[in-house]
């Protein structure tokens, strides 16, 4: 088991690294279904929970510090978009128990389909640059935060993969840019849901860490790999990646 995790963990961060996202999309299945297919004790959803939120916390540190270093970041990007996130998400969560979560998961289903598509059309311009548009507008970008942050709360979903697109396809940000700050937005929600999970006792701390140790390596190399990369191939791994998260979620929900 201690090979698989670091397994496991590295793979889930070398995605996290390359593309920006929390990398739970992989981590999570993998989790789930690897253990008991290599004769494992199978592990709980609860664990599972647990040691993930913990791995995209470490995951998202490196990778954001990799993409920093390469000048792949900015503050007027991470800090309102990040807080407003945490603040819906919180809102959505308090909320979830009154909407029926069917309905939801088909929206954000389709949601997630359409982010998709949108990081292979064509976008503002400013998407093809290197730097932060001129015109970019912090509290539009907050607001855009705030309606994905509401709706992965209200679903327990990591939003990443659905904000990235609209950061492209309405902000106009260039893809580099959007890694490197979508991987800013995640490390903040994330030591959002650690914390709490880790108040109320659902980490299971020895997994965990083998996880994270996974990601120490596998992060960096992520990032490595992810700005040596072209453009259009990290966008249409950005696409197959939503595009598989959206069609999980459709499973989840009509399968």
């Amino acid at each position: 088991m201690t090979l698989l995790l670091f397994v496991i963990g590295f793979v889930g961060a070398f995605i996290s690294g390359l593309i920006g996202v929390g990398g739970a999309i992989v981590l999570i299945p993998m989790l789930l279904y690897l253990p008991p297919l290599l004769g494992f004790t199978p592990l709980g959803l609860v664990e599972i929970g647990g040691m993930s939120i913990v791995q995209v916390l470490a995951a998202s540190l490196i990778g954001l510090l990799s993409h920093r270093k390469a000048g792949h970041f900015s503050t007027r990007v991470a800090l309102p978009m990040g807080l407003a996130m945490a603040g819906a998400s919180a809102i959505g969560g308090a909320l979830s128990r009154h909407v029926p979560t069917g309905a939801l998961s088909g929206l954000f289903a389709a949601l997630a389909a359409t982010a998709s598509l949108l990081m292979v059309l064509p976008a503002p311009a400013s998407a093809d640059g290197e730097t932060l548009p001129e015109d970019f507008k912090p509290a539009r970008a907050a607001a855009i935060a705030s309606g994905v942050g509401v709706l992965s709360g209200l679903l327990g979903a990591g939003g990443a993969f659905l904000l990235s697109p609209l950061m492209r396809s309405m902000l106009g940000l260039p893809l580099r840019l959007i890694i490197g700050n979508s991987l800013a937005i995640v490390f903040l929600s994330a030591l959002s849901a650690t914390t709490a999970k880790a108040l109320t006792g659902q980490i299971p701390w020895q997994h965990a860490a083998l996880l994270v140790t996974g990601a120490v390596v596998g992060a960096p190399i992520g990032a490595k790999a992810s700005l040596r990369a072209p453009v259009k191939a990290l966008r249409w791994a950005m696409a197959l990646v939503i595009g598989a998260t959206a069609l999980k979620m459709a499973l989840d929900t009509w399968g």
